[in-house]
């Protein structure tokens, strides 16, 4: 019945983790809100079904099969009972140069023979001025990742595959009885 308020408040926590994305505790301190939030939709799932025949192995199966729900689950239960969450911050720095380039060619005229024909007088010009483009700035990019996940995903993409985890557990849970949402 609170499953879905619990994952309102998950979003909650994680539209702060993206706004304050760039203060590491700030995003550290709403990352762990997040956790206990998210974990709570299905810790309210598991006391309002315990009481109907089946729920139990229902709930056990469904989170043994999605290895996000078991991964987040994990990391709530750290940052509670063993010590507070904290992300590895990965920044990736992008510096850009830009080299300008010349070139001439020299063009060898011949005659039908192969002989080589001497060149015709020309005027001497400077060669045209070309612009450079300026190089963009240098750039920095800060990803958040979880020392322990193998996957490519930052902290903000898993995430958001929880909350959508979470969202097809509230809704598997309604359908086959368990919850009523």
């Amino acid at each position: 019945m609170n499953e879905q308020k619990k994952l309102d408040e998950a979003r909650y926590f994680y539209s702060q983790m993206l706004a304050e994305y760039e203060d590491r505790q700030k995003f550290t301190f709403n990352l762990s809100a997040f956790l206990s939030s998210a974990r709570s939709v299905l810790q309210y799932g598991l006391e309002e079904a315990k009481t109907v025949v089946g729920w139990q192995q229902w709930y056990d199966t469904y989170i043994a099969a999605n290895s996000i729900l078991a991964f987040f689950k994990s990391k709530r239960d750290i940052n509670v009972h063993d010590e507070p969450i904290r992300p590895v911050k990965h920044v990736d720095i992008v510096l850009t140069e830009t080299i300008g380039l010349s070139d001439s060619v020299h063009v060898i005229r011949s005659d039908a023979s192969g002989n080589e024909l001497p060149e015709p007088p020309t005027e001497k010009s400077a060669p045209p001025a070309t612009k450079r483009k300026s190089a963009p700035p240098p750039s920095a990019t800060i990803k958040y990742r979880f020392d322990d996940w193998t996957g490519p995903e930052d902290i903000i993409e898993l995430s958001s595959i929880y909350i959508d985890a979470l969202q097809s557990f509230i809704e598997a849970g309604i359908k086959s009885g368990f919850l009523r949402g």
